[in-house]
């Protein structure tokens, strides 16, 4: 199979197994959110928000770094797996030893068993995680997106179920560990079809893994404080409740086109890595892939922004009221997230993740002091506005610290690869507002968001079919061939 076949192979799979994943995070959040106490469920989110950065640390972008690269013995495959696994159980015993300090220093003190407990899933992570990489390098998504599927589906059950009896954040954290369990399970076993670590050790023969490990690694904790000091200055000015509600709102406006945007960049990246050496062409198909992203992305989140009023009562309940102008926010957050994430995998793919590290640290000084700032001064909405000035200071920046000096002057195709799927996506901004406005008091509650919703999603469909721009017609002729094909097979 072709690099090109594969490459829509692994985001067809990928994308299915990404809804299914989101969907059910969705569900399982709408379903705590409503039974549990806002204070139980504001501290299961920060305690989730504290253990991503050990998850960050345990590691340490060994993963990446065996994708990036085009060749790798097994010495240092073997190397890498048991220095994972090490770094896995330095992250717990930090953890555990620090739940106690680590809550009071967020004035919370229940969230001290939460962090303990969490901290024994990084004994268990590191065991997966090499296999997972070697599956996506080959690019067998479909192998990983039925293992995450099963995995996450696992702890989903445990902790709805679970959470009808014991309502509260602990529920939710078992059922994580049981999805670590399971899926590190499942990856072991698969991937030791593959490949079996060895009892060699030669930390001189990774240490160009390393190097692109620590780079990524320092990239990806400037990262985290970037997307999570909001929640954790939150949780310790007012409270756990408070930052659960900002983080409600985070996970239904910023999260989903985080997980969404891997569908695409993480099938593109080994993609992208074995085109390195042609600047062109990866110019080209980074552009289409932007693009791309921002289509997927753009409606769905200029949607939700218009409904958020209809939304947030029916779907979380009325005591959730107060996020409205968050979400709505936090959309525009997420929107301009969306289009940077690409970005990174075009860096890892040509080994320059120190420009992405460095222009974070920039971003973060900036960062910061919005963040405690904006939560003095208005609290969650503050620290949202903060939010959103840096990250389109960072929008408008990214072109000239990141991709100009990867793939050269094409100012002209980055604006271009962005206004594109803003402009197919302003009608359904426009009629879902409209509708909204127009109907109020005239249906129900869920009869209006739906009313929205489908009239929003057919504005879109018309913009699709009556768009005459390259790349939307190369989008529609592949859909139009997988769906011939798809009906020569039924017919055969």
């Amino acid at each position: 199979m072709s690099l090109r076949n594969k490459t829509i192979s692994g985001a067809k799979w990928s994308a299915m197994a990404t809804v299914i994943i989101i969907s059910l995070g969705l569900i399982q959040m709408t379903v705590l959110a409503r039974i549990i106490d806002s204070h139980q469920f504001g501290l299961l989110t920060v305690a989730l928000v504290i253990i991503a950065l050990a998850d960050t640390l345990s590691d340490f972008g060994i993963a990446n770094s065996i994708i990036q690269r085009k060749e790798i013995s097994n010495l240092e495959l073997t190397t890498l797996y048991w220095l994972n696994v090490g770094l896995g159980l330095v992250v717990c015993v930090a953890m555990f030893l620090l739940g106690d300090v680590i809550a009071d220093a967020l004035n919370n003190p229940d969230l001290a068993p939460l962090i303990k407990t969490l901290a024994f899933a990084f004994v268990v992570i590191p065991h997966g995680q090499q296999f997972r990489a070697l599956m996506q390098k080959e690019l067998e998504f479909s192998k990983i997106g039925s293992i995450e599927t099963f995995s996450v589906l696992a702890g989903f059950t445990f902790t709805v179920v679970t959470a009808q009896y014991w309502p509260v954040a602990m529920t939710a954290i078992w059922g994580y560990l049981v999805n670590s369990l399971v899926r590190t399970a499942l990856f072991g076993f698969f991937g030791r079809k593959i490949y079996r670590p060895g009892l060699h050790f030669s930390l001189a023969s990774v240490a160009s893994n390393l190097r692109f490990g620590a780079w990524l690694t320092a990239d990806s904790l400037i990262n985290y404080v970037n997307t999570n000091l909001s929640t954790l200055v939150l949780a310790r000015i007012l409270g756990a409740s408070v930052a659960g509600g900002y983080n409600l709102a985070y996970n239904v406006a910023v999260v989903p086109p985080m997980k969404l945007n891997p569908i695409i960049t993480r099938v593109l990246f080994p993609a992208f890595a074995k085109i390195q050496d042609d600047i062109d062409k990866l110019r080209v198909n980074f552009y289409k892939l932007l693009s791309v992203v921002g289509i997927i992305n753009f409606p769905a989140l200029l949607g939700l922004m218009v409904v958020a009023n209809n939304f947030v009562p029916l779907v979380f309940g009325e005591k959730w009221v107060s996020i409205i102008p968050i979400l709505q926010l936090l959309c525009i957050v997420g929107l301009l997230r969306s289009i940077g994430n690409p970005i990174g995998s075009l860096l890892m793919a040509k080994a320059r993740v120190d420009i992405s590290f460095k222009f974070n640290v920039f971003k973060t000084f900036l960062f910061i002091p919005a963040i405690i700032v904006g939560g003095h001064m208005a609290g969650a909405l503050g620290v949202t506005l903060g939010f959103l000035l840096v990250q389109i200071i960072n929008t408008v920046l990214s072109y000239f610290v990141m991709i100009k000096p990867v793939l050269g002057s094409s100012y002209r195709q980055y604006i271009q690869s962005i206004w594109l799927p803003f402009y197919l996506s302003l009608p359904t901004l426009v009629v879902s507002w409209a509708l909204g406005v127009a109907l109020k008091g005239h249906l129900p509650l869920a009869s209006l968001l739906a009313v929205q919703i489908a009239a929003g999603v057919l504005a879109f469909g018309v913009m699709i079919v009556l768009s005459r721009n390259a790349l939307v017609v190369e989008l529609k002729r592949q859909f139009c061939r997988n769906e011939k094909m798809k009906m020569l097979l039924r017919a055969g």
